[in-house]
């Protein structure tokens, strides 16, 4: 219910005190209605938000697309095309939504918002404007292949392991690591399935290794080339083409198969498929 700003509540509208009642803001220990944290997603309640929200990034981390979702055929057609190599088709085994924590999200938004305020302000210097960059941060869509190790979404589950070498539930949970020296990503699901080792799923066997797509959203920002005497640290490009790139020094448009994007914030996983060849 609105209270329109001209109502104000006096202490006579207000109910009186019920002095046997032994709940009250000075005994910690009674929990009071507003000191509970329900999960919308399956009822469990929790006393801290914190403790909310970390069974919500582990417990309810993805969602599948069921068949006949418009989104699951979207994500397919975004998968399938790019897969240019016509002896083997990769076979789709689950696709799933997604649901970044909410610190995530903010992390993404944030990033963003630094990169376009960062153009805004070297087109007002220098006079030539990243129109992409200001508009939406150069926000391209693109792909991350990496491995897994439990039985990520295996009959409709929601949740996430916390095996140490799970390296897809890492990225979902916390996102990418800024640890490592740039994140590649792909234009094609192609590319980004040929960026991993072919035989690791065989290799690594015994540890019950598989693969699976990411689809992520990525902050690209102004791009450089490998041509350039480009690094994370001087401030002039937010990423950069990686092999086979062109000359792509102070544009924004980005076809080339590599972009290697320098802070981990830029880019936002969105589906996860996992697929075998």
């Amino acid at each position: 219910m609105v209270i329109p700003p001209e109502t104000h509540l006096s202490e006579t509208s207000l109910p009186p005190p019920h002095p046997e009642s032994d709940i009250s803001s000075d005994n910690p220990f009674s929990p009071l209605r507003n000191d509970i944290f329900p999960c919308t997603a399956c009822g469990e309640v929790f006393q801290k938000p914190h403790f909310l929200e970390q069974h919500q990034a582990t417990k309810h981390a993805v969602s599948p697309l069921l068949d006949g979702d418009s989104g699951k055929n979207i994500v397919r057609i975004i998968f399938k095309t790019g897969w240019t190599d016509k002896v083997r088709n990769p076979e789709i085994h689950r696709i799933f939504k997604i649901h970044n924590s909410t610190k995530i999200l903010a992390r993404f938004e944030e990033y963003r918002e630094l990169v376009k305020a960062k153009a805004a302000r070297n087109g007002a210097v220098v006079g030539r404007r990243d129109e992409r960059c200001i508009a939406d941060g150069n926000e391209l869509l693109r792909f991350y292949c990496s491995t897994f190790m439990c039985d990520l979404g295996l009959n409709g589950s929601s949740g996430i392991c916390s095996q140490q070498y799970c390296s897809v539930c890492g990225i979902i949970k916390s996102g990418f690591s800024p640890k490592m020296d740039g994140i590649s990503t792909l234009s094609t699901s192609w590319r980004a399935h040929m960026a991993v080792p072919e035989d690791v799923e065989e290799e690594f066997k015994f540890m019950n290794v598989k693969r699976a797509m990411l689809v992520c959203r990525v902050v690209a920002g102004r791009v450089g080339s490998e041509g350039d005497e480009t690094n994370k640290e001087d401030g002039g490009f937010d990423s950069v083409i990686g092999r086979g790139g062109g000359n792509m020094a102070h544009h924004t448009k980005v076809d080339e198969e590599e972009l290697l994007v320098f802070n981990p914030k830029a880019v936002l996983p969105c589906f996860v498929i996992v697929y075998t060849v």
